[in-house]
């Protein structure tokens, strides 16, 4: 039985860490030898470790597991609040990461700890995106349960403009 690769590593509470986190994603795949994950996995990473380091101004833990068919991206942090999706104008320039995450991810959640919370992605392999434009409704492709022992969370129709369609 072959082992899963997955790997860890905590970086600090500092908008300059979310580059260090990217490398760290890029480099944990180029190891693992899967190329399969340029698009969406650090689009994930980016918006959940500058979350929790613009807003849950603690310092984080990413952690990513390969898996068959979907990348696992982790990132805890110390605070127990909630990413949530804020309600924008269709201008504005921020405002859209949630949403981002919810359509890059086949489904993603939060799993509130001891200590804090873990936002979970399950990241779909590059060649199942296809990005379009829509009249700013996220639609994301079929969507498994939650991981065993974590929620799903899911929400649809937020400010973005992407649409996902399984490949």
């Amino acid at each position: 039985m072959r082992a899963v690769p997955e790997v860890s590593r905590t970086f600090a509470a500092d908008l300059r860490s979310v580059g260090e986190a990217r490398r760290f994603l890029r480099d944990a795949l180029t190891g693992w030898g899967t190329d399969g994950y340029d698009l969406g996995a650090p689009q994930v990473l980016t918006e959940l470790a500058t979350n929790a380091a613009l807003h849950a101004r603690s310092d984080y833990t990413v952690h990513v597991r390969l898996d068959v068919g979907s990348l696992l991206v982790e990132v805890s942090d110390s605070s127990p609040v909630r990413p949530h999706q804020p309600r924008y104008g269709d201008d504005a320039t921020t405002g859209r990461g949630i949403a981002m995450v919810e359509a890059l991810s086949r489904t993603w959640g939060v799993q509130a700890g001891p200590t804090g919370k873990t936002v979970w992605s399950m990241v779909v392999p590059d060649d199942q995106v296809l990005l379009g434009i829509d009249d700013g409704v996220v639609a994301s492709p079929v969507r498994p349960a939650a991981l065993p022992g974590r929620r799903a969370t899911r929400r649809t129709g937020g400010a973005g403009r992407a649409t996902v369609l399984a490949a």
